[in-house]
């Protein structure tokens, strides 16, 4: 007789409370990873059977997941990029020259240059998409499940790294002053675009750059693009008025928390958006 039916039923159960709770508790980055994967298991193993499941659950969160495209872009975009930026290299090089130069030619080449990639980034985001309807894939939305992975990496080694976020938030400031150090003034023309190279230098291959790229590729271009500007307007309005400022209030921890948890937010919903066909 094995073991299992030779215990009484209540000191089975004891048994497995004992064991669950001498196991280490996953850390909440691999506990929402893990989520993530496994409905992504589900996805590719049997899609009918998650399609099912999951539409039956008839989830709806506005802008996150059961929404309209362009609204879930536009959402998604704006979280992510805000949160991403704020306490970055590009802020920091925003910030220090808002201090030496007028804020207003500060801010029209900031946003200027993260505007442009921006658009570049959906742009390749967008070519995946397409490149995925040539491409044979066994009927597997490919760049959507790309963009899933980015997501979920993303939001792995942003929660992975949060605990030396003010170090690094600290080097940033340290990159930056050096990039600003060697800009003087001059005209006003000349000011813009010297910001403008100074940022887009600094923007590109960067986690945003990356991150756009990913929800372009599994959400709505529009929705990605307003919301990406948007998220980046906010982010340069606050680095050029009152960087200074946050900079002495501000936790970094707490923004890659929270920014860490959104990438895995929406690596599941955009799941689940595949899942019920609504990519």
């Amino acid at each position: 007789m094995g073991l299992q039916s030779s215990l009484h039923p209540a000191a089975l159960r004891l048994t497995c409370v004992c064991l669950q709770d001498s196991l280490p508790a996953p850390s909440p980055a691999a506990a929402a990873a893990a989520a993530v994967a496994g409905l992504g298991g589900l996805l590719a193993a049997n899609p009918a059977a998650a399609s099912e499941l999951l539409s039956s659950a008839g989830a709806f969160i506005p802008g996150i997941v059961g929404d309209d495209p362009v609204r879930e872009g536009f959402i998604q975009a704006l979280l992510l990029i805000f949160f991403s930026e704020i306490g970055d290299k590009t802020f920091f090089i925003a910030l220090l020259l808002a201090l030496q130069q007028p804020k207003g030619l500060v801010f029209g080449g900031t946003f200027g240059a993260l505007a442009v990639m921006t658009v570049i980034s959906v742009g390749l985001g967008r070519f995946l998409h397409l490149l995925d309807e040539v491409v044979p894939n066994a009927g597997l939305p490919l760049d959507d499940l790309l963009a899933v992975a980015l997501l979920i990496w993303f939001g792995v080694q942003t929660l992975r790294s949060a605990g030396d976020a003010n170090d690094k938030a600290a080097e940033e400031k340290e990159e930056a002053e050096e990039v600003v150090a060697g800009m003087g003034g001059g005209a006003a023309l000349s000011m813009v675009a010297s910001t403008f190279t100074l940022v887009f230098a600094a923007e590109w291959g960067d986690k945003s750059f990356l991150a756009t790229i990913a929800l372009a590729a599994a959400s709505s271009p529009v929705g990605v693009v307003a919301g990406a500007i948007a998220g980046h307007a906010i982010a340069t309005v606050i680095a050029v008025l009152g960087g200074s400022f946050l900079g002495k209030y501000l936790d970094e921890k707490v923004v890659q928390y929270v920014g860490g948890s959104l990438f895995l937010v929406f690596a599941a919903a955009s799941i689940y958006d595949i899942a019920v066909g609504a990519h």
